[in-house]
């Protein structure tokens, strides 16, 4: 297996402590940090990434998210486990998380389709009846396609249609490629949580029965305007994956 750098290029897409967390996750899979083993402390890993302490901590709080680490007060941190509990966790605290879930993983795409909405599926997504959207299902895996994450359906407004022919193909998520090639920027995503019966073709998808415990994630993405540019609808089985929500205390609240 190739060495990688212990540094790391300023043209890298994702955050600086996402990159270290990845870093440090394959070193545990690797083994060159065994259960039971100490990690190095935050200087020397300051000083070997050549990143400040603050982007330790958090991408250290990352692997806790895991379930790969645990950190004591006086004692550093201690390797639990070489792989996460379950088989995806997400965890997030921005914008740019969010979309690192998408870069992390792969969609493969069953069908795709220009679809007139009626008016149970336009109440479903929360969007006008009568309008044309593509609507794109799949499935999305682990970025090494040996595990399902989740069932997904995308609704993509009819006017970016003829730019996303390629989805699938392109390794790119659907809403970087809708960026990228219209011009128009996401101001703004609105994420809903909820739990929900499995339907029917989810879990055909994902091997599943209909009707199992399910968590449902939708994903509206807004243009400047508050416009609806894509509605992703996501269905994970409940026992196989975990969305970590960090909050910080706002001190200046007090």
């Amino acid at each position: 297996m190739a060495t990688l750098p212990s540094r790391f290029e300023p043209g890298d897409v994702l955050p600086l402590y996402q990159r270290l967390a990845e870093r440090l996750r394959s070193d545990i899979a690797a083994g060159l940090h065994p259960v039971g083993s100490a990690l190095p402390t935050e200087v020397e890993l300051c000083a070997r990434h050549a990143v400040s302490r603050h982007t330790i901590r958090e991408a250290l709080r990352l692997l806790v998210d895991l379930g790969l680490i645990e950190r004591r007060q006086g004692a550093g941190s201690r390797v639990v486990a070489t792989a996460p509990p379950v088989a995806y966790v997400h965890t997030i605290r921005s914008l740019a998380e969010l979309y690192s879930y998408t870069r992390d993983t792969t969609l493969e795409v069953a069908d795709s389709e220009m679809v007139v909405l009626d008016e149970p599926q336009a109440a479903t997504l929360r969007l006008s009846a009568g309008t044309r959207w593509l609507r794109i299902a799949g499935l999305r895996l682990t970025a090494d396609r040996t595990d399902r994450v989740c069932h997904v359906t995308i609704h993509a407004h009819a006017r970016f249609a003829g730019l996303l022919g390629d989805v699938g193909r392109e390794a790119s998520p659907v809403h970087a490629l809708i960026e990228a090639r219209s011009g128009e920027r996401v101001a703004e995503a609105v994420q809903e949580i909820s739990a929900a019966p499995m339907p029917a073709a989810a879990a055909r998808a994902l091997a599943s029965r209909a009707g199992a415990p399910a968590l449902r994630i939708v994903r509206r993405y807004l243009d400047a305007s508050g416009g609806t540019m894509m509605v992703a609808v996501n269905w994970h089985l409940a026992d196989s994956f975990t969305y970590t929500i960090r909050l910080r205390r706002d001190d200046e609240a007090g």
